[in-house]
């Protein structure tokens, strides 16, 4: 069972960067998460989940929602301006920019399927939206 692995796979992934995780990230607060469609035809969704550390660095995960990738995100957030940028760490994580500022939506522009327009919702407790 291919999506089997696959899931699994992620699973093993969010656990070792969990893990991994720098000592400063650890004070950060889950920020951000959502899922919006690609702007480019016949592409999956996108998904994300991003943290704050108290100096405005954010960290965190965006990935196709087909689990065809994930990327690592970071970025600063300054005076609800952010810029972030996407590394892919499995498969074919979406590569590229967010520019956005918070409350009036972003921009995802990069590679192939990475082509986003979206609004974070803002998480005002760990898997709670407010």
């Amino acid at each position: 069972m291919k999506i089997s692995a696959t899931l699994v796979a992620f699973g093993a992934l969010l656990g070792a960067v969990g893990l991994a995780w720098p000592v400063a990230a650890a004070s950060y607060t889950p920020r951000y998460a959502g899922m919006t469609q690609s702007s480019v035809t016949n592409c999956p969704a996108i998904a994300w989940r991003i943290g704050q550390s108290p100096d405005g660095a954010l960290h965190g995960m965006m990935w196709y929602y087909d689990m065809s990738g994930m990327s690592a995100v970071s970025g600063k957030e300054n005076g609800g301006h952010f810029h972030l940028t996407l590394k892919s760490v499995m498969g074919n994580g979406p590569v590229g920019t967010v520019e956005g500022q918070i409350g009036k939506g972003a921009t995802l522009t990069g590679d192939g399927c990475a082509n986003a327009t979206f609004k974070p919702v803002v998480l005002n407790t760990y898997g709670g939206t407010g």
